[in-house]
């Protein structure tokens, strides 16, 4: 039975492993949804800007205006691929953190699998070990008894 005390520390190891993986999922969660979230409203404000900005290059903005208009327009957007390259990694980070918490499910599940068999096991030679002293049992009787 030592084995299976063993393979129950397995487990329990196991177990501490899958659950810190499921944390760091969900951290990973957050800031890919963080960085998603960041990206959408970088987006959005740059359509909001522009379109701020047509409606005063109709009116007739001077020449630094519509410079001024482009410059911010150009830092935006590179804010905004920027953005895009980490939400990108943040999503690259969430798969790897789902990876992780699958192969732990499997570990748990194999040590589970495996303690069963060990204790199935177990119980198979237990019952063996009482049947042989049964069959020993009557056997004896049947000698000292015959009929």
């Amino acid at each position: 039975m030592a084995d299976v005390s063993t393979l129950q520390l397995l487990l329990e190891q196991a177990e501490r492993a899958r659950d810190e993986a499921l944390v760091a999922l969900q951290q990973a969660q957050q800031r890919a949804n963080l960085a998603h979230a960041q990206h959408k409203d970088l987006g959005d404000y740059q359509q909001q800007y522009d379109r701020r900005w047509i409606d005063q290059f109709r009116g007739g903005a001077a020449v630094q205006i519509v410079q001024a208009h482009q410059q911010f327009g150009l830092r935006l957007a590179d804010a905004i691929g920027q953005q895009a390259q980490m939400a990108a990694h943040q999503e690259t980070r969430l798969q790897a953190a789902r990876q992780q918490l699958q192969d732990r499910e499997m570990k748990v599940a194999s040590v589970r699998k495996l303690i069963e068999r060990r204790q199935a096991e177990a119980l198979m030679l237990q019952m063996r070990a009482e049947q042989k002293t049964s069959d020993e049992f009557a056997a004896q009787r049947a000698r000292q008894n015959p009929r």
